[in-house]
């Protein structure tokens, strides 16, 4: 069986090649807009844009070669069970290495493009010094379809119904619940109803609006579908590990796959629907949009603002909410390290179990268990594991802490290494039972030994 860290490094060893394959659609002209640049028609055809851009293809193709590497190296080290601890604190590093290498080259490369480009004196035509903000009143007064909240009510609702049917995890199917209202709420306001504005052509503008607003429905439709799957997958299959872990994964991998494939078609079209377009009029905010990616703009009392290229939103950074919002983002971002090393703490920590005065006391970093003897039925030594599932805590090769459900003992509360046995099931008057075992053998069988007397003492 692979270990842990094996598993963290496989399942992220993709998202390099998925950021190479988004930021390298980036080098093709949409909009007007390659690599955060916009440039008129004329520019496309370019010696010196064409050799950047070039250079960019290159730069993003070795970084994934490179961090894919990495991560496979990674996986292979996750094996070594003495090496699980170090291999999970390098997994949070190139986590932050792969979220901010590519987006450098990105940044650097729109900063030469746009040095070409006021080199070149590539500016639309009539465009003034001072900051303008283009808008399309004849498309923006245009009734667009939208899809009702009802659909996601509906799913809501649907993600609920376990509750009636299993009332042990009832906080877990809440949480998939609440995961539901999350996307609708994203989805209600996180998408500001700007008109997708290329140049005068009101027709175009109202074309690739209807495009961008259907994507962004259909994507998060998907999401609540998503979130309610998991909460029937966790009703029917918390008795196999196997159909278990599937019934997590699936509905995530399928959300991946079409919200992916949703941005590449939707950039596919507006790539191909305004090629006619960067001759005269057309709208350019580069002034807005520093390196490319971050959106500041004075002007624009709103907190969303659309991306210009595909389907996303971005944070408006002249705002003091967007501001703070941000600067959250950067601090999450790098703690990731701090995170890694409190893995690789819990990875290394060994599970350690003693009785003494009177109580049976299971630890694992922060995880403890304390039972009094007196509230003690019996406590049996077991030599196999049953099959259980995790409900809620935490499982790796080295560790297993938190609730769990078995068909054999029903509801567990759970602390013991899965590699050292024997363990010991111990079940009390309140109608809790708990299976527990320490990293060393020697210490599990000390407190069996010593549990009679202190039975007989309670």
């Amino acid at each position: 069986m692979m270990s842990t860290a094996t598993i963290l490094w496989l399942s992220c060893s993709w998202t390099p090649l998925l950021i190479w394959w988004t930021l390298r659609n980036s080098a093709r002209f949409k909009k007007n807009i390659v690599v955060g640049v916009t440039f008129p028609r004329e520019a496309r055809e370019d010696v010196q844009v064409k050799a950047l851009l070039t250079s960019y293809r290159h730069l993003q193709l070795a970084c994934a070669i490179v961090l894919v590497a990495a991560a496979l190296g990674g996986a292979a080290t996750g094996t070594v069970r003495a090496w699980a601890g170090s291999s999970m604190f390098c997994w949070s590093v190139w986590i932050l290495v792969v979220c901010i290498v590519p987006e450098v080259i990105y940044a650097l490369t729109n900063r030469r493009l746009a040095a070409l480009k006021d080199e070149r004196g590539w500016r639309p035509r009539g465009a003034a010094a001072q900051r303008v903000t283009v808008a399309d009143i004849g498309a923006a007064a245009q009734s667009y379809p939208r899809v009702s909240s009802i659909w996601f009510v509906l799913i809501c609702a649907a993600s609920l119904v376990p509750v009636l049917l299993d009332r042990d995890n009832v906080v877990i199917y809440l949480l998939f619940a609440a995961c539901v209202l999350m996307m609708w709420a994203i989805f209600r306001w996180c998408y500001r109803n700007r008109s997708e504005v290329v140049d005068d052509n009101t027709a175009l503008t109202q074309t690739l609006t209807r495009i961008r607003r259907r994507a962004w429905a259909r994507v998060f439709l998907v999401a609540a579908a998503s979130f309610a799957f998991m909460s029937w997958a966790q009703l029917l299959f918390q008795g196999s590990t196997n159909l278990y872990f599937i019934g997590m994964m699936l509905p995530c991998t399928v959300l991946g796959i079409v919200a992916f494939a949703t941005e590449m078609r939707v950039r596919s079209l507006q790539e191909r629907l305004t090629k006619a377009s960067g001759e005269g009029f057309y709208v350019d905010e580069d002034d807005h949009w520093i390196f490319g990616i971050f959106y500041y703009n004075p002007d624009d009392a709103e907190l969303i603002v659309n991306e210009r290229v595909g389907i996303n939103t971005s944070i408006n950074l002249a705002r003091p909410a967007g501001k703070a919002i941000v600067v959250a983002l950067a601090c999450s971002l790098l703690c990731l390290p701090v995170t890694g090393a409190f893995m690789a703490e819990e990875f290394g920590a060994p599970v350690t179990l003693e009785l003494s005065e009177q109580t049976i006391r299971a630890h694992h970093l922060l995880t403890t268990y304390e039972i009094d003897m007196a509230d003690v039925v019996s406590v049996e030594l077991v030599d196999q594991l049953p099959k259980m599932t995790r409900t809620f805590g935490g499982a790796s090769e080295t560790f297993l802490e938190g609730n769990f459900s078995s068909d054999a003992y029903g509801s567990l509360k759970v602390c013991l290494d899965p590699e050292v046995g024997p363990w010991l099931l111990v079940r009390t008057r309140s109608g809790t039972t708990y299976l527990l075992g320490a990293s060393d053998t020697a210490q599990t069988e000390t407190v069996y030994e010593e549990v009679p007397s202190a039975l007989v003492d309670a």
